[in-house]
């Protein structure tokens, strides 16, 4: 059995984040150079290309950065901001270094000093290279930490996206795990009835009448189980494993079952729920049928509706008062099963008629594709 891994924090990809670190500098070298030009500083011109190396230099050194964060991804998120901190101070001093040589080669005496003029000399008699460097990287320490924040949003909102796929991904295995269990369901009273009635039959010299109910019940469970209980069946098909189990029942109730099946012509190959209209088929059998003394009558019907839309009904003129009380896990199942594969376009309802017995009607979506 191969081991299931746990699913790991996801992170930025090389992609995303080098297009946030070439964004990110781009927008730093544009505003700094729209700032020179509307300042008018002297020889702002000719130093686009030295402030395009240090970008260049910025540009790799972040790259560095986002390697070394990346490698956090699966620590805590206060772990990952101690160490943004801390790793944007060799960057911003490597970066500081970088943006000194590049202005140095453009003049000996002038640098690109965060706060001064571009050009503004500085002499070399005032402050060391290394003062000079030190004194600039706390400046572009704080644009550095501004990218690896940058990172870190970036990389929680990737997390984040992630946990929902994966509680997505869950959901959907939940539910189709929900589905088969609810498909795979089998009454154990129906089979415990229907071995008794076999039983019955056998005993009592009805051989024929044994059989054929022994070949309803294989062919009923293994068209049961046969399918995927997620995809869906034909409305046909549906209708015709009702009637196996309803023949398996008539066996049962010989005096007191009568059935009713109505398919509005052109609804044969509509794709419905595989066995969405087993648990209300034997709701009907259970608490219309089986506590009544007369015959009841139990009805399929499938008929369209307005906006494309079709009725399954099953419905019983029983007189049972539990026809009404005793349906819920039937009902609940249906209604789970359509609100998984329709959502809040089918509804599953219940009512008691005037007349007696118990109606249950499903409305959904009319599907033709995909059964």
């Amino acid at each position: 059995m191969d081991d299931v891994q746990p699913p790991q924090r996801a992170s930025v990809g090389p992609g995303a984040a080098a297009l946030s670190i070439a964004l990110f500098w781009t927008l730093y070298y544009l505003s700094v150079s729209a700032r020179s030009v509307i300042m008018q500083y002297s020889g702002y011109a000719r130093m686009f290309d030295n402030r395009a190396v240090a970008t260049a230099a910025g540009i790799g050194l972040t790259w560095l950065l986002y390697l070394f964060l990346r490698r956090l991804d699966e620590r805590s998120l206060g772990v990952r901001i101690a160490a943004a901190f801390l790793a944007s101070v060799p960057v911003a001093t490597g970066y500081a270094a970088a943006n000194y040589a590049a202005f140095r080669a453009f003049h000996a005496d002038e640098v690109d000093t965060p706060g001064l003029n571009a050009t503004t000399a500085m002499p070399k008699r005032e402050k060391s290279v290394s003062s000079q460097i030190a004194d600039n990287s706390i400046h572009w320490y704080f644009l550095v930490l501004s990218w690896a924040a940058l990172y870190l949003a970036l990389s929680y909102a990737a997390q984040v996206r992630a946990s929902e796929r994966e509680a997505a991904r869950l959901k959907a295995a939940a539910q189709s795990a929900e589905l088969k269990a609810l498909r795979y369901q089998v009454n154990p009273h129906f089979l415990f009835n229907t071995l008794n009635s076999i039983s019955s039959l056998v005993i009592s010299g009805r051989a024929a009448k044994a059989e054929a109910m022994i070949l309803n019940l294989s062919r009923f469970f293994r068209t049961s189980l046969a399918d995927d209980p997620t995809e869906d069946a034909r409305l046909a098909e549906e209708i015709a494993l009702q009637r196996l189990y309803l023949d398996i029942e008539a066996v049962r109730f010989s005096d007191r079952l009568r059935v009713q099946i109505e398919v509005e012509p052109g609804l044969e190959d509509a794709c419905v729920p595989g066995m969405i209209l087993q648990p209300l088929v034997e709701n009907a059998i259970k608490h219309g049928v089986s506590p009544s003394k007369r015959p009841v009558t139990v009805r399929l019907t499938a008929a369209r509706a307005e906006g494309s839309r079709i009725r399954l009904v099953v419905e019983d003129d029983g007189e049972s008062v539990s026809s009404a009380s005793g349906t819920g896990v039937g009902l609940r199942n249906v209604a789970d099963r359509v609100r998984v594969r329709f959502g809040d376009a089918a509804e599953v309802r219940a009512e008691r008629p005037a007349e007696g017995g118990f109606r249950a009607s499903v409305s959904m979506p009319l599907v033709r594709d995909g059964c």
